[in-house]
């Protein structure tokens, strides 16, 4: 025994030394390159987010009733100097508001190709210059929208020597589509440059946002040795096909790792470059500490071998007896008839024999107590993915009113705080997870009262349900991220969102709930995903995603911790057609 004990620590030590030094150079650079490339993912996802959130901005800007009226007035060539006045004061207040609502947003300035401009707060310019701006001409002559980190004089006093990162958009009358001048949105560069400066590449490695053309668009300085990127830039650019992806450069003897992210909304791409070298540095050092550490580790095991294997040979024979026995169900056996005539040696033998007859007896505990816990398991997964979508909704309300506020729609603002009011009250009653149908359709009715509010004639909503289920219990909270999402996606269709909401009893006695809307379909990998969650038990990995993606998830989730098998689910999707989502529940009777 002693004598295969130590071959069987020679083999794996010699081989675990060969393939280590073959492989663990490839394995360490590539753990490397895999951390710095979710990296690089996660600030791309950020910087993409912050784009769209800025274009965002400026469409609502431009759309807006007021930008409008001051366009045309401005095309007015009879406009007083009074009316001038008084539209500009209007439009300050209205850019102001829009800044003080979206965080990430500095200032918004607004030109005029005559040579004026109004800003945030009490900024009105009339200087020309402006028309003579690098910003400017690259914009009219190339369609350059993103300006990299520059300081605008056109923003409030305190914001004047901030370097900013702006999107330049058309200033047009969307009745007769004339140009007169351009709307600049600026954010601060600070606020996308500190998350890059954090990320960290090896020693020399760097990662740069950079634009089309290899210039930094922040306040970054590309050192010369580490911007061969430059050299494979042009191909990067033309390849349309990916979005992101590595690849090896190479000047003087030195090769160099380059992983690249496209993001699109900009024209921007984020580049990461490390010398390859350096990836594997550490590790070769690592590689002889673990040799040396290894070899002598080796030797004393060799040593306590002889020592050990005379004193656990026959302990270790009948413990093994005795989990066969327990293998073949034999919970009380074991004890009595193997191990209870062996001694019980004072080493680690003697410790796992101790161990298994403490486990033994606590496995009959355990078992009993495991339905117990499975039940309390499930239902605190239930509250976790309850308490998951109050906040998710609760946000996306308060940003309407926020809006509404904005605009000054003071009386609509009063309507849906009301309406948001008794949504509280009925999500405030923690007393049982399961309501009436009639009250989830009422509390679904006032969430439609507030997005009527919010998109007006854009929001056409449809509910029906059968006579005499109205006092059905079903899961709290199940019917408003359904309707919210199929909300959101109709509202992608030009004709504006037709959602249809409908409660009915089938022939068998079970409950169907229905949502479908016209917005432009779920991909199909989406729908076969939650079908294979839905059949794997995975649904509950909701509470730890960070993804978008709740309300759906969150719904279907909830319904299959409560009913279990008896839950059924149908999604009908067709591309540019719509969704329609079908929750099959069984009956449960009024609830006392």
């Amino acid at each position: 025994m002693t004598l295969t004990f130590i071959v069987l620590l020679l083999v794996p030590f010699i081989t675990m030394v060969a393939v280590l030094t073959q492989v663990s150079n490839s394995v360490i650079g590539k753990s490397i390159e895999e951390s710095t490339s979710q990296t690089m993912d996660q600030y791309a996802s950020f910087v993409t987010t912050l784009t769209t959130q800025v274009e965002d901005v400026a469409n609502q800007v431009l759309s807006n009733e007021i930008t409008q009226k001051w366009i045309t007035a401005k095309l007015d060539k009879g406009l007083t100097t009074e009316m001038n006045v008084s539209l500009d004061a209007e439009m300050r207040t209205y850019l102001s508001s829009i800044a003080l609502n979206h965080s990430s947003i500095s200032s918004i300035t607004l030109f005029n190709e005559q040579g004026s401009a109004v800003g945030i707060r009490d900024q009105s310019f009339r200087d020309p210059s402006f028309l003579q701006s690098p910003w400017y001409i690259n914009f009219k002559e190339k369609e350059i929208r993103w300006v990299p980190a520059h300081q605008d004089a056109y923003q409030p006093a305190y914001l004047v020597h901030e370097s900013m990162n702006s999107l330049i958009f058309n200033l047009v009358q969307l009745s007769s589509f004339r140009k007169i001048g351009v709307l600049k949105v600026n954010m601060q560069t600070k606020l996308v440059q500190d998350p890059l400066d954090k990320i960290k590449f090896g020693e020399k490695g760097r990662v740069y946002l950079v634009d089309r053309q290899g210039q930094p668009v922040l306040n970054q300085n590309i050192s010369p040795d580490m911007a061969l990127f430059r050299t494979e830039l042009g191909s990067i650019v033309k390849d349309k096909r990916t979005t992101s992806g590595k690849l090896t450069v190479g000047a003087d003897g030195e090769k160099h790792l380059v992983l690249y992210r496209k993001i699109k909304n900009a024209d921007w791409l984020l580049i990461g470059e490390v010398p390859q070298y350096e990836l594997f540095q550490k590790m070769k050092n690592v590689q002889y500490t673990m040799t040396w550490v290894g070899a002598g580790l080796l030797l004393l095991t060799i040593a306590a071998a002889f020592w050990l294997s005379s004193g656990i040979a026959r302990p270790l024979s009948r413990l093994a007896g005795a989990m066969r026995l327990v293998e073949r169900g034999g919970f009380t056996r074991p004890d009595h008839e193997v191990l209870s005539g062996t001694k019980v040696p004072a080493n680690e033998v003697g410790y796992v024999i101790t161990v298994f007859r403490n486990m033994i007896a606590r496995l009959r505990i355990l078992i009993e107590t495991e339905f117990r816990s499975n039940m309390r398991r499930k239902d605190a997964e239930y509250k976790a993915l309850l308490m998951q979508i109050n906040p998710h909704f609760l946000y996306n309300t308060l940003e309407a009113i926020g809006s509404l506020s904005a605009q000054k729609r003071s009386d609509e603002v009063i309507d849906v705080t009301e309406r948001l009011g008794q949504m509280l009250r009925y999500s405030l009653r923690v007393n049982s997870d399961l309501a009436k149908l009639s009250e989830e359709l009422q509390y679904i009715r006032y969430y439609i009262d507030i997005m009527s509010v919010r998109f007006g004639d854009r929001l056409r909503v449809e509910i029906e349900e059968d006579e005499g289920i109205r006092d059905v219990t079903i899961v709290k909270f199940i019917l408003q991220p359904l309707v919210e999402n199929a909300i959101k996606f109709g509202l992608e269709n030009p004709d504006g969102a037709l959602v249809r909401v409908s409660a009915r009893r089938s022939e068998e006695g079970r409950i169907g709930i229905e949502v479908s809307d016209n917005g432009p379909g779920m991909p199909r990998d989406r729908i076969e995903e939650l079908y294979r969650e839905l059949k794997e038990g995975r649904m509950t990995e909701v509470l730890g995603a960070g993804d978008t993606r709740i309300g759906l998830r969150n719904a279907v989730a909830r319904c299959s911790l409560y009913y279990g098998p008896g839950f059924e689910l149908s999604i009908e999707s067709r591309p540019g057609e719509g969704t329609r989502l079908v929750f099959g529940l069984p009956v449960k009777e009024k609830e006392e």
